[in-house]
């Protein structure tokens, strides 16, 4: 009977990369209306071998000139995978649209208007 190898484990398999992303930016105190930003800093912790696609991707990002909206989509795709943000129904905008007396207008948040028929 042969002996089951023991599968050796490699010190690059006790890592974990650590990518840390901040936005560095504050609302002009002299201008009136400005779009607010939520999302200033988020952090993602992964296996060694899962990282190296990850890594790329944020370069990609970096020479894109959209890493800002990277981090954004990371963070809103964490917390739909995670279903801390689900589906809001339509009958539910409606419903809220018409309680502010215009039916016509959908009012989503981070969107000025939605117009529907």
């Amino acid at each position: 009977m042969m002996k089951k190898q023991k599968e050796r484990v490699h010190p690059d398999d006790l890592m974990v990369v650590t990518v840390a992303l901040e936005f560095q930016a504050k609302i002009n105190p002299q201008e009136a209306d400005v779009p607010g930003f939520e999302t200033t800093a988020v952090e993602f912790c992964l296996p060694a071998a899962e990282a190296a696609e990850y890594v790329q991707e944020v370069l990609d990002a970096i020479k894109g000139r959209r890493l800002y909206g990277f981090m954004v989509q990371e963070l809103a795709g964490s917390a739909v995978e995670t279903r801390q943000w689900i589906k809001r129904p339509l009958e539910e905008l409606h419903a809220e649209a018409a309680s502010n007396g215009d039916s016509s207008r959908l009012r989503v948040p981070h969107v000025r208007v939605i117009k529907t028929r």
